[in-house]
């Protein structure tokens, strides 16, 4: 079986409406709810390598997000422009836009960057994230971008 690009999509929208919640602290924030909705989406080898220049494996990101349940109420994010790049067999490669609103962690709360995802699929079937590069987008288009979200 290969990947399909409803999956695809699903699991990308999926992802950062859990990473939404939980920030926001209007999901349970606890372990298995962690587990469920997050870790068992992405790869034990993941890797991140987010704008400026940090990376991150699985261990990292359990540990950061784990820190910041619940600190922003305000957080959201916002997934437009997804393009399916490649699909091979059972690997595919993505790039969409993500718009945070209210970010405290980033220089500016206010964000867009462009994120280049590589997806695997499961031995077990379904959908794992196995690697994610974020660039943040030009100033120019993130000054005219709607954050009516």
């Amino acid at each position: 079986m290969s990947l399909q690009t409803t999956d695809i999509e699903n699991t990308i929208f999926d992802i950062h409406a859990f990473f939404t919640d939980w920030v926001g602290g209007r999901c349970p924030g606890n372990a298995e709810t962690f587990q469920r909705n997050a870790l068992d989406r992405i790869s034990d080898r993941f890797v991140a390598i987010f704008p400026a220049g940090r990376r991150f494996g699985k261990a990292d990101f359990k540990g950061y997000m784990s820190s910041i349940y619940g600190t922003n109420p305000d957080f959201r994010i916002k997934i437009r422009d997804i393009r399916v790049n490649h699909v091979n067999g059972k690997m595919a490669v993505v790039n969409y836009q993500e718009w945070q609103k209210a970010a405290k962690d980033s220089d500016q709360p206010n964000n867009g960057r462009i994120t280049t995802m590589v997806l695997g699929e499961k031995p077990s079937g379904g959908v794992e994230i196995l690697q994610v590069h974020e660039t943040w987008l030009p100033d120019d288009v993130v000054a005219t971008g709607d954050f009516d979200f």
